[in-house]
Order: C-alpha cells, then structure tokens, then sequence
C-alpha cells in the first residue's frame, strides 16, 4: 500500500462508511461463534493494517497482529494493540494449531503475497481443529483500478477460486458470499472512471445514507447470499 493510504486509513477508518461497514459485517457474523472475552482464546490478524479490527478482536480473547508493513506496525502501535509483529503470511513462525480464530481481511489480494495458495495452507497449519478463518477479500477481476494500484493489490477473485483455494487448504466452507451489492454499480463507476483512490472523507449525510444502506445488506446476509458485489466474505472451519 502506498505510504499516504496508510495514515488516510489510519484517519477516516473510525467513521467512513466502507471500513465501518465492514467491520461492523466482520463482527455480526464473529460474534454468532464469539459472543464474549475468552482469557484462553487465541486470535491472530493477518495483514492487521492499521490495528483498527484487531484491537477490536482484542475483546474476544488474546489477539495476536501480523503485517509485513512497518508503517502498518507504526500505526497499529498508535492505536494502542498490545500485541503486533511483523511477519510474513506466507511464512509465520507460529507453531501448528496455535489460533482457534485466524482473521484475513485483505492480504490475499496483496503483490506481497506471492502464492496466495501457500499463504492459506500456512494459515491453516496454525489454525487449530475446529477453529475458524474469517476471510475478507476484492471480488472480480474486471474491478481492478486506480485504487488497486495505490493499496498494491496483484489480483481480485471471485467466489468459485475463494471456495477452491480455501477448500484446498484444509477448511470447510461455513459462509460464502459477495458483499457490497447494492452498491456495486456505484463503486464500478467510481473505481473505472475516477482515476485516483477514492477513499476520502465524506459529508456526514452521504457517509450515514452509505452506512445505512450497507446495514439492510449487512441484515440480509444473516438470511441469504448474494450473486455479485465489491468483495468476497467467506467464513471456513478446520476440519477437527
């Protein structure tokens, strides 16, 4: 990721409509498994960004965060989390079944992952049996833009290759489903013909109208999937 979306994440993520949203989604579903702190629950981040999800999984139990930024660390360190390191995907120093809950908001997408297949089998030989991947990445290749370009992002994926890569790493698939529908065609426009990041600061109306749509889609997905969207969400278990 380019340095400066490094500290606009780190500014707008608390409020902006896309990382509320999405944390709020992330955390929806976590708290179905996870309702409340575990003192023996281990949580690892992988790619934890600016620390804003992981000091969040902080409240379920004991939550480890991994980048390979250092301006990530920096800005995960300011954000107070006790405990972030910096550490590959593709090659983590964690013993195997050391997590039950193993988060991955984001990463495979990454330049800096170069065998995104490997990263998962890695993910999975430290996920204990029974435990849980929470996985979150950008959906369809004919989406790649500016905005790729700027978070160093090499591909984009869609719901058949997510079920195929995770399947093949040893998980089972629990939910699989593209997110950010309804507002789809706005976010095509916006990523084909603005040639530039357009992650900013939004008028506080536009930002609560864009909130408010994502909440009746964040509703629906406790029900049903969706045939198409911004991004691929999918929760998987470790065969026990």
């Amino acid at each position: 990721m380019e340095l400066n979306e490094y500290r606009k994440m780190y500014e707008l993520e608390e409020s902006h409509w896309w990382f509320l949203s999405k944390r709020k989604l992330i955390f929806s579903f976590f708290e179905k498994y996870y309702d409340k702190y575990d003192v023996n629950r281990k949580i690892l981040d992988v790619g934890c960004g600016t620390g804003i999800i992981l000091k969040n999984l902080e409240k379920y139990g004991k939550a480890v965060g991994i980048d390979t930024s250092s301006e990530a660390i920096k800005f995960s360190r300011l954000r107070k989390v006790k405990d972030v390191r910096m550490y590959s995907a593709e090659n983590m120093p964690f013993k195997r079944e050391s997590f039950d809950v193993v988060c991955c908001f984001d990463v495979l997408y990454h330049k800096n992952i170069k065998d995104d297949e490997n990263a998962l089998r890695d993910i999975a030989r430290v996920t204990k049996k029974g435990g849980r991947l929470f996985l979150i990445d950008s959906a369809f290749k004919f989406m790649f833009s500016k905005h790729d370009m700027d978070y160093h992002a090499r591909t984009r994926y869609d719901l058949k290759e997510i079920k195929a890569k995770v399947e093949a790493a040893g998980f089972r698939i629990e939910k699989l489903t593209y997110y950010n529908f309804f507002l789809f065609p706005v976010v095509y426009i916006a990523r084909k013909f603005i040639k530039k990041s357009d992650i900013k600061k939004r008028n506080f109306i536009v930002n609560s109208i864009l909130c408010f749509i994502m909440s009746i889609e964040r509703k629906m997905l406790k029900y049903i999937n969706f045939p198409f969207g911004v991004s691929v969400f999918c929760i998987a278990r470790m065969a026990k």
